[in-house]
């Protein structure tokens, strides 16, 4: 893997903003000129490092085995992991138009693939729709055509607590999104009623958000946290015109998934399809909830090398 730090020049935002110089982080996995491109893009509080979050998918053995193809992962718009940071809204749209310059500036003017999870998701689908002739098909994994009302509170209630403080209000965002990143069951199952593993006078669950909060607080900052969560609120594709060159698109609904429910993706690839894209929809079953895109990979990557990627790599 090498990592690249891509300067893109300025760039112009969707709300009328530009930005003067911006930069992008870029991972890349196998050689670009092999003939074959996979961009891997990140969820929310994720990074350019693909095969570190996403082994099951990226690395040598894999689904995406960067021995016969290359895998490039871009640091988001905004993200604190090497690319710009940005403190105007920007939208999921704003965030590939940087993406696209990125893989221009290395002169990769199409790639093959692009997929990803949630966040990631919605940047693939805004491949496809924005730049169909560039992209040879797109996979969104829990990840719907539009931010859904209950998705936008969450992120709103997220972001009151950013304003409270930066530190703590970033522990407990985060613990707000672990409640709809994991399903019920798993939490029973995980933690129930049982008292906290490591002896504390507080249940099982509240030591887990606990730490969950305090692993976000050395991983990101509550800026990023606020300009992603409002980018993921813009994205709504419903009302747009899907162009006729659009490539097949793959949506995955998760079964336990409570923040982007399995019926809202398989709505959004039913709506879609309705327009003459060829779009297939495919179901994950687990109990991880939104999560299980990430918890397990390897899981989810012989579902898609079933259903989506026969013969592509």
């Amino acid at each position: 893997m090498t990592e690249r730090t891509i300067a893109i020049g300025a760039l112009e935002l969707d709300g009328g903003q530009m930005l003067p110089a911006v930069e992008q982080r870029v991972a890349i996995y196998g050689d670009p000129a092999c003939g074959q491109i996979v961009l891997a893009l990140h969820a929310l509080t994720g990074d350019h490092r693909v095969a570190a979050w996403w082994p099951g998918l990226v690395g040598e053995g894999a689904l995406f085995d960067p021995r016969s193809c290359c895998v490039i992962g871009i640091n988001m718009l905004g993200s604190c992991y090497g690319s710009t940071p940005v403190r105007e809204y920007i939208t999921i749209a704003d965030i590939v138009r940087a993406q696209r310059r990125a893989l221009e500036v290395l002169g990769i003017e199409r790639i093959d693939v692009a997929i990803g999870g949630s966040m990631g998701g919605m940047q693939a689908l805004q491949w496809a729709h924005d730049t169909p002739d560039r992209i040879g098909r797109a996979v969104a994994i829990g990840a719907p055509d539009h931010t859904g009302a209950l998705a936008i509170a969450l992120n709103s209630i997220q972001r009151d607590s950013l304003a409270l403080d930066p530190v703590a209000g970033l522990g407990l965002a985060r613990k707000i999104a672990m409640l709809s990143y994991k399903s019920d069951a798993l939490l029973s199952r995980r933690h129930g009623r049982r008292r906290d593993r490591n002896g504390r006078r507080c249940f099982d669950i509240e030591g887990f958000l606990d730490l969950q909060a305090t692993r976000i607080v050395e991983r990101i900052d509550a800026a990023t946290y606020a300009t992603l969560t409002h980018a993921m609120d813009s994205f709504d594709l419903r009302d747009t015109d899907w162009p006729e060159s659009t490539p097949p698109l793959t949506f995955v609904g998760i079964s336990s998934d409570t923040l982007f429910p399995a019926r809202e993706i398989r709505d959004a690839a039913e709506r879609i399809a309705c327009r003459g894209i060829d779009v297939r929809y495919i179901e994950f079953q687990s109990e991880h909830g939104h999560d299980a895109f990430l918890a397990e990979d390897a899981t989810l990557a012989e579902l898609l090398a079933r259903n989506a990627f026969a013969g592509v790599t």
